[in-house]
């Protein structure tokens, strides 16, 4: 619940916006049958791409949402079912929450898998003006998620990172007590500093895929694209990469206590909020892939 994406680009490119359903509001069924319309908008927002480029995109964005509403959503039910009975446990325990990674991590790199050759092939298709384009777009992220999570003061690192966690939080369980509160504060407090290594992994990630677009003619381009969305962990940092399995423990550790303290009442709302989102996903008619 608390990542962030570290390839803005590719994130929305990819169709990784495909997750993000579960993650969404009530009205989740809408959003899925917009994604279409909504990774090819995002695109723009970092190339302008011709009238032919979009219909490419439009298409095979089109066949691999089939894809994936047809083949994956379904698999994605057990993978609901499992974390929702893990979290309602009378003592849950983190390693609990760690050992269902795997599968979410396998579920997202099948997706990585299917949709790399449409990110090679639109990548080749790109012209040097809008490689450029790109570039000085992703530059501009970049220095805007600096200015947004590592120039600011540590207090107020600390005050955002607690408000943004508990937003999320909030939606699945509602309002967070003073115990729950002060337990979010002291997980923010032991993130301090990570901002700035996690920016620097996705910079060093980001100059490796910049480096592979401006090989795109060579014929290993598509198999530099597939790794660097599949392999990711061989693209990190040392400091990323020392930092990356304490935090993912530290944010297992985090939500087993913050559901060891719910109240009936949250738990209540959680599994109102797992319903309504099994419903929507069970009620998506998909097109066959």
């Amino acid at each position: 619940m608390f990542n962030r994406c570290c390839f803005s680009f590719l994130k929305t490119l990819v169709l990784v916006a495909c997750l993000t359903l579960l993650a969404a509001c009530s009205a989740s069924r809408l959003a899925y049958n917009n994604l279409d319309w909504l990774i090819n908008w995002k695109v723009s927002d970092y190339i302008s791409l011709t009238g032919d480029q979009k219909r490419w995109l439009r298409a095979r964005t089109q066949e691999q949402l089939a894809w994936h509403c047809s083949v994956e959503l379904p698999r994605y039910l057990p993978l609901l079912d499992h974390l929702e009975t893990s979290l309602r446990d009378e003592q849950l325990d983190s390693s609990m929450l760690s050992q269902g990674l795997p599968r979410i991590e396998t579920a997202v790199d099948r997706l990585l898998t299917e949709i790399a050759p449409t990110v090679s092939g639109l990548l080749r298709q790109l012209d040097a003006r809008q490689v450029e384009e790109l570039k000085a777009n992703l530059q501009k992220k970049h220095a805007e998620l600096v200015e947004k999570y590592v120039e600011p003061d540590l207090t107020t690192q600390h005050r955002e990172r607690v408000d943004r966690a508990q937003e999320r939080l909030e939606d699945w369980l509602g309002p967070l007590d003073k115990q729950q509160y002060a337990r979010l504060s002291d997980w923010a407090d032991q993130l301090q500093g990570h901002s700035s290594i996690w920016l620097d992994n996705r910079l060093a990630w980001q100059n490796a895929f910049l480096t592979a677009v401006e090989n795109r003619g060579k014929p290993e381009f598509d198999q530099q694209i597939t790794e660097l969305l599949i392999e990711r962990e061989q693209f990190w940092i040392d400091r990323y990469g020392r930092i990356a399995d304490i935090n993912q423990e530290q944010g297992a550790r985090l939500l087993a206590d913050l559901m060891n303290l719910a109240s009936d009442k949250q738990k209540q709302h959680l599994t109102k909020r797992f319903s309504t989102l099994r419903a929507d996903m069970e009620a998506l008619q998909c097109t066959k892939a």
